[in-house]
């Protein structure tokens, strides 16, 4: 059998291998975790060399965009005058303030069409509003030639339109005769002469528009007029400032006439042009919801001595 120095023996060889064993598994743990963080940093490194190509190539397409848009800006500098020469060489444009005239915005359309050789407006109209609209339908039921626009004292529509008529067909303006004191703020140039086309700039607009508004009559008024002038087939445009928070744009938008958002920048001012030259109707501007900056652009025809 066994003896005792066979046991102790047997006992040594077990601590011996459990020891071994212990200092194996310690030696293999490092090296795994080594190998982990290692393994770990590796891959922080790619994805920061990663995030930081991404961040390369965001920076170079901003800096592309810029030069574009310093490009973009320089070309249309260069080529508005060319643009502009004589797109409007003798017409004879109307502009019709929806409230009082805002001399800003008036400077701006005014510099436009001279840009264009328009000259100066043929007539310029400011609405005094909000308007009276118990007075305006008692001066209207007094006189019988204007009778038949007095409406129900909150309707105003067919006498803006018929307003709005006289406006470009110029000539007799009975209604404008009759009815300046009470609804023009500010009047200058001839009625003598028909417009080729007209401008119009809202600077009044009723806070919130509906049947019980009590600016209702005001705006029946404005939509007549917009209307009656649009009625006539002259080319009619509705301008606002790039800054304009108004509304403008979308009323001249819900009532059918091309817009520009930005009349005070050089490409509002080249729209402007073209639209009242002809061009095809639209929303025109830097605002995101334009159809397009301006207008498509057809070549003036010169012709030869």
């Amino acid at each position: 059998m066994f003896g005792l120095r066979y046991h102790v023996a047997s006992l040594a060889a077990v601590f011996v291998a459990l020891a071994v064993g212990i200092l194996l598994g310690v030696a293999i743990s490092g090296r795994v975790t080594d190998a982990g963080e290692g393994l770990e940093e590796e891959l922080l490194r790619g994805e920061n060399q990663r995030l930081q190509q991404d961040l390369d190539s965001a920076r170079a397409a901003a800096d592309a965009a810029a030069r574009r848009g310093e490009a973009s800006e320089e070309l249309i500098t260069r080529a508005y005058p060319t643009l502009m020469d004589n797109r409007l060489e003798g017409e004879n444009v109307a502009v019709l303030f929806l409230g009082p005239a805002d001399g800003a915005l008036r400077a701006e359309v005014e510099g436009a069409l001279a840009d264009a050789d328009a000259g100066a407006p043929s007539r310029v109209v400011a609405l005094d509003v909000p308007i009276d609209a118990e007075e305006l339908q008692a001066a209207l039921e007094g006189d019988e030639l204007l009778a038949t626009y007095a409406g129900d004292g909150a309707d105003f529509s067919d006498l803006g339109r018929e307003l709005g008529r006289e406006l470009v067909d110029g000539g007799d303006t009975p209604l404008w005769g009759a009815l300046s004191t009470r609804l023009v703020e500010e009047r200058s140039g001839t009625s003598s002469l028909p417009v080729d086309s007209a401008v119009v700039v809202a600077t009044w607009l009723p806070e919130e528009p509906g049947e019980e508004d009590p600016d209702r009559a005001t705006t029946s008024l404005m939509e007549g007029l917009v209307r009656g002038v649009d009625g006539t087939g002259a080319p009619v445009v509705g301008v606002a400032a790039s800054d304009d928070p108004s509304g403008a744009v979308e009323f001249y938008l819900d009532h059918g006439v091309s817009a520009v958002d930005d009349i005070d920048t050089q490409p509002g001012r080249l729209a402007l042009a073209l639209l009242l030259a002809g061009a095809e109707p639209g929303h025109y501007g830097l605002s995101e919801d334009a159809d397009a900056v301006v207008p498509p652009i057809e070549p003036l025809t010169v012709e030869s001595e």
